[in-house]
């Protein structure tokens, strides 16, 4: 078995040095990524091809395997899976094409398409016409068809050899990985972070992965799914980093004592500061982040300003130019949709009506109140794993939680909102108090409640709900449940059994 694999346009109009150090790089990648297949399948370089040589019997598994690797490798345009035959004249190149597609193009329409490289006794039209004149005596019912036929014939000559292409695979291009250096990009797992990801592993960068960890293991274990996922097709060669940074106390600070209208452009700052001090010490030379400009209040050019003070880095933004819908269909080709789908977008708990053009004087006063402290630790306390093992390391938590939807007799409330959005929106049950203890405080004071009753956590969304329940119940704690009431009106005023 035998695959040609087409080089992205851009590699074959570089200089000769560069192109030769494009495609060693390329063969490195290959060969590393086959091994997980098979070790008899090997690359070999030709000036503006590669060949892939299978020299064993694959399994149907291995050979699905094989087709989705070189599918998504990054410089591959497109490659083909060919039978290779020596040839003496255009007769024999015939003979060889007849036994091979005869009996697929019977009662069908077809035409011949052939590309040739090297000095022959014929043209590429002439072998074209010579094999589908010859193909029309011999195939029953076939006619040619030059515009959308049911077979397209595709055989390629090089030299003394010909090529019968079986099957034709196109794919988008792309540099190599390692042709340009290490970036380090802001991963939250949603549309937006996977798809500017993946638009630097496409353009030749070495991507490591930095993950700011706002609600505990729940967050991260899913985030760390779509990193690997996104690792494991895309860039697969390179032995990425996931950096892991505790932000939880971080959070429950900003809600707490800083403005609402400066929490978000404040939190933005703040993983700039980390990202450009993990950048310093690990020579990243971009800092990659998932924004899109006015998508919403946050991302103005004004905000963008303010925020990227933050850093002495660079900072790069892939999707600058793109809107949601471009976004949410990117993430559809790259197959992550359907993990962001499943994905809380966990930064909008603290965005409540961000300023849209904020004033960075402002911004700077407003973040003196900030304890940086609790930056500091957070920085000191980071975890780094390579990104072929997070998912191997992670403790295999329970993340079932049982769910209500009616209150008994010793069962107790407790709205895990903050103030103002509870204020704003108040959860009212007849014949039942609420106890009222806002999702940053209740790890901490859970543990003095009366533990012989069992307690419903509830919030609009359900999530943050669920990630504080899931983290008291890995602290041993199994009198929780989350509460989805069904809500009679807009005051969230509901009945429920006595």
């Amino acid at each position: 078995m035998k695959f040609i694999v087409k080089p992205f346009s851009e590699i074959l109009i570089k200089s000769k040095p560069v192109r030769k150090k494009y495609l060693s790089f390329l063969q490195t990648n290959c060969n590393l990524a086959f091994k997980k297949i098979d070790s008899s399948i090997k690359a070999k370089f030709f000036r503006d091809r590669q060949e892939i040589i299978v020299w064993s019997e694959l399994t149907t598994f291995q050979y699905k395997s094989l087709i989705t690797t070189l599918s998504r490798m990054p410089w591959i345009e497109s490659f083909l899976e060919v039978i290779e035959e020596d040839f003496d004249s255009i007769n024999d190149i015939f003979e060889k094409a007849s036994n091979f597609y005869q009996s697929d193009i019977e009662n069908k329409s077809f035409v011949v398409r052939v590309r040739r490289n090297w000095n022959h006794s014929f043209s590429s039209i002439d072998a074209e016409k010579y094999i589908w004149g010859g193909l029309l005596q011999r195939a029953k019912n076939a006619k040619v068809k030059l515009k959308n036929p049911d077979i397209t014939i595709n055989i390629e000559i090089k030299e003394d050899k010909v090529y019968l292409v079986k099957n034709k695979f196109v794919w988008i291009g792309w540099y190599p990985v390692w042709t340009q250096d290490k970036v380090i990009s802001l991963i939250s797992g949603w549309f937006d972070s996977g798809v500017s990801t993946y638009s630097m592993i496409k353009r030749w960068c070495k991507v490591d992965y930095l993950f700011f960890n706002l609600w505990w293991i729940a967050h991260e274990t899913w985030v760390k799914q779509v990193a690997n996922y996104i690792w494991k097709n895309f860039s697969s060669w390179y032995k990425a980093k996931f950096i892991t940074i505790n932000f939880e106390e971080v959070i429950s600070h900003i809600v707490k004592d800083l403005d609402h209208k400066y929490r978000w452009i404040i939190l933005k700052r703040l993983f700039l500061m980390v990202a450009d001090i993990l950048s310093k010490e690990n020579e990243y030379y971009a800092i990659i982040k998932w924004d899109s400009l006015w998508q919403v209040s946050s991302q103005t050019l004004k905000n963008m300003f303010v925020i990227d003070k933050a850093a002495e880095t660079l900072v790069l933004r892939p999707l600058i130019s793109f809107n949601k819908q471009e976004i949410i269909d990117q993430s559809m080709k790259i197959w992550t949709y359907e993990f962001a789908c499943n994905m809380p977008e966990y930064c909008a708990v603290i965005s409540d009506k961000p300023a849209t053009w904020a004033k960075l004087e402002k911004v700077l006063n407003e973040e003196k109140k900030f304890d940086f402290s609790l930056l500091e630790k957070a920085i000191n306390n980071k975890k780094i794993q390579f990104i072929d093992e997070v998912l191997e390391v992670e403790k295999s938590w329970d993340l079932e939680i049982e769910t209500s939807h009616i209150i008994w007799s010793n069962e107790v409330v407790i709205d895990v909102r903050e103030e103002q959005k509870s204020q704003e929106n108040p959860l009212i049950i007849e014949w039942f108090d609420i106890l009222k203890i806002p999702f940053f405080d209740l790890e901490f004071e859970f543990w003095k409640l009366d533990q012989t009753k069992t307690y419903l956590f509830y919030c609009n969304k359900w999530m943050i709900s669920k990630n504080q329940a899931i983290l008291l119940k890995s602290k041993g704690f199994n009198n929780i449940k989350i509460f989805k009431p069904i809500l009679d009106d807009s005051w969230c005023r509901i009945k429920t059994w006595k």
